[in-house]
């Protein structure tokens, strides 16, 4: 019963729907900008994780992706899939994204997402900065309390590893000056070629 339970909350965790991130002694920022003019259909398609805030309902893991594609009504199904070192185990994921505020001018890259038919009520994947064609630095932060917060944190890439792109490099590395503590990376190990 254990096992089932570890495994619901992994995948619960990949889903964005629990909790599971780095508890910092401080409230959530209030100073993150986000992607602005986000094209959702540009944004579609295949990611790797390569870094991550890691998680105890991460740990062990590696080989995650996700797959978004657009739903008939508009909003976008989300298929997260991880690889456990510990067991050899696959889970799959299949959830629901929707854009938090999609009356907003400039467009925002704020999305609420939600699995297990959960309600999509939560802005909790940020998108902060994205080319669409190689990289996303996505961002969350759930208060906890009044003085602490959770935070997660992913660099996603189109293919297992980033190319050599000065420009690229330069803007994920931005944004990890001004908001992350890079201390707390973990490297997510990709195995898939393609």
């Amino acid at each position: 019963m254990q096992s089932v339970a570890f495994s619901v909350a992994i995948v619960c965790l990949l889903a964005g729907t629990v909790s599971g991130g780095i508890v910092f002694d401080r409230p959530c920022p209030t100073d993150i900008y986000v992607k602005e003019y986000f094209e959702v259909d540009s944004y579609l398609g295949k990611w790797y994780e390569l870094q991550r805030y890691e998680s105890v309902f991460e740990e062990n893991f590696d080989c995650v992706q996700v797959r978004y594609t657009l739903n008939d009504d508009g909003s976008v199904q989300v298929s997260n899939s991880a690889y456990n070192l510990f067991n050899g185990s696959t889970i799959n994921a299949l959830g629901r994204a929707v854009l938090s505020y999609p009356d907003e001018e400039p467009l925002q890259a704020k999305l609420n997402v939600s699995f297990f038919g959960a309600p999509n009520d939560l802005s909790n994947y940020w998108v902060l900065d994205t080319d669409y064609e190689t990289f996303s630095v996505v961002w969350n932060c759930q208060p906890v309390g009044e003085q602490q917060s959770e935070e997660s944190f992913w660099v996603l890439s189109r293919t297992p590893t980033l190319p050599a792109d000065t420009n690229v490099m330069f803007r994920i590395h931005y944004i990890m000056r001004r908001y992350i503590d890079r201390s707390l990376l973990r490297f997510t190990r990709q195995l898939d070629e393609r």
